[in-house]
């Protein structure tokens, strides 16, 4: 008798735990992938990207059909006010959960930045390694651009950054756990890369419009200072610290170089206020010398070319009264025993006393012209 107890509890048990009970359709919900915050006239406003499974699953068979892009906003004294609209007036729930990305406006970035991180801290469904940029653009018009071949937003630089600008970019993107762990550093900067919208350069029938990197917001000490371009960042590509090749291509010469095994160091030169050595190495590799250039000649000119784009971005840096290549860190981090942190914070351009860039060339294969070996 208790055996057969047991077995109907068990089989109860069996038929509960496989039930289907509250499970919810996943073409019934809204999934929000990108936030966009602005802040106007006393006013926030609040606009989400929404996509559901038709945007996001993938078609089998035949070409890709595009799927139409939700645009939601609204306006409020706060943004979890403007959020709260936004979730009574909706038509399907919102579902929170897949937001990959926070657009900010210039004026969210240079006044209401301790706002969103207060929202993104209070709130439990976005995650801190979502994306984070800033643009001028019109937030609406941003979020509506589109990728290629008819596929979702999900395959454009607002959500994938990494996999397009790893060879094509110089330029750090952020997660939100890296922003505030950098945004209270008392020496430093922190950079949020931003946004243009670009329909120059590609159609598919008619102009696309085309979501691009092309500069960086900067943070020191908190507080918002400036934006600098894409080119005014030159010099930084030599800090990343990241394993990846290189290119440059000196004026309009049909002549192309690859850097590889690059490594940079910051050394730090004891006074009475710091001063700093950068010393660069790697290996250059000649990919393309119609001209014929002698491999020393073009060696120097890339070295040369090397010391310029830091020192180019040192004296971008300085007008804002900024580090941005935090070469201030090093003191900060090693020698607080020899300076305090007013002394490290004086850096400027005239701080680096050197810039040392040893790049060895060596010839590759490259389509035009071989590259002539020195003779001694």
């Amino acid at each position: 008798m208790r055996n057969l107890i047991s077995f109907i509890i068990v089989t109860c048990l069996i038929f509960l735990l496989t039930g289907c009970f509250g499970a919810k359709e996943i073409e019934g919900e809204t999934y929000v992938t990108a936030l966009g915050m602005d802040y106007k006239e006393g006013e926030f406003k609040l606009y989400i990207q929404g996509l559901n499974f038709g945007n996001i699953a993938k078609q089998e068979g035949g070409p890709l059909e595009q799927q139409p892009i939700l645009i939601g906003e609204a306006k409020g004294e706060s943004l979890a006010a403007a959020i709260g609209l936004l979730e009574q007036l909706t038509a399907l729930p919102l579902n929170y959960g897949h937001v990959k990305t926070i657009i900010l406006s210039e004026n969210i970035l240079k006044e209401k930045m301790e706002v969103v991180m207060d929202l993104v801290s209070r709130s439990p469904l976005l995650r801190y390694n979502i994306l984070l940029f800033g643009t001028g653009e019109n937030l609406k018009s941003l979020m509506e651009t589109q990728s290629f071949f008819n596929y979702p937003p999900l395959f454009t630089v607002i959500h994938r950054p990494e996999e397009i600008i790893h060879y094509n970019y110089s330029l750090p993107i952020i997660k939100y756990h890296q922003f505030t762990s950098r945004f209270s550093r008392p020496v430093g900067t922190t950079l949020i890369p931003s946004l243009i919208i670009d329909d120059t350069h590609f159609t598919e029938g008619k102009k696309k419009s085309i979501a691009q990197i092309n500069g960086e917001y900067v943070f020191s000490r908190q507080q918002f200072t400036g934006w600098l371009s894409k080119k005014d960042f030159s010099g930084l590509r030599w800090f990343t610290g990241k394993n990846q090749d290189m290119f440059i291509r000196p004026g309009n010469e049909n002549l192309s170089v690859r850097v590889r095994n690059l490594k940079t160091k910051i050394l730090v030169l004891k006074g009475k206020t710091p001063s700093y050595k950068i010393v660069v190495k790697g290996k250059g590799l000649l990919i393309q010398n119609s001209k014929n250039k002698q491999l020393k000649e073009v060696e120097i000119e890339i070295n040369k070319i090397i010391k310029n784009e830091i020192l180019s971005t040192l004296k971008k840096g300085d007008q804002l009264n900024t580090d941005v290549l935090n070469i201030s860190e090093k003191s900060y981090k090693y020698y607080l025993n020899h300076w305090n942190t007013n002394t490290i914070r004086g850096f400027n351009e005239k701080s680096v006393k050197q810039i040392q860039v040893k790049i060895r060339l060596e010839p590759g294969n490259f389509k035009y012209g071989n590259a002539k070996k020195d003779t001694a």
